[in-house]
């Protein structure tokens, strides 16, 4: 049960981060394809849920990982840092009228938190 739980955990935290980094990647440059923004918006939709889902993974099975188990060594570190980054992903994706650079700083804050997150679950290997 916990391989399965840890499994779980570390695939949460790879499609997030890889869901963050493909976005980051690709929004730029679809302003310039879809002047519409029509599929720019769909897929912001799609990744938005995609984002939140696998974050949602990681953040419950690593709950559940520190509380029942001690496989997670940094496990209080890690959750404190997961409930950081969902309050940083909440802040970008729902609180209209920020700027372009705060937005930017968001992100750069968000892939921080991110990688510093898998760090720590994937050093319990």
């Amino acid at each position: 049960m916990t391989n399965t739980l840890f499994y779980l955990h570390i695939l949460g935290l790879s499609i997030w981060l890889g869901s963050m980094v493909t976005w980051a990647m690709f929004a730029p440059k679809l302003g310039a394809i879809d002047p519409t923004k029509n599929t720019t918006n769909t897929l912001r939709v799609v990744f938005t849920r995609l984002s939140w889902a696998s974050y949602s993974l990681a953040l419950v099975s690593g709950i559940y990982l520190v509380q029942a188990t001690e496989v997670l060594s940094n496990g209080n570190l890690e959750i404190g840092l997961l409930i950081v980054a969902g309050l940083i992903i909440f802040l970008h994706s729902y609180v209209p009228n920020l700027s372009a650079a705060i937005k930017g700083m968001i992100n750069g804050a968000m892939l921080l938190v991110a990688l510093i997150v898998l760090y720590l679950a994937v050093t319990t290997l």
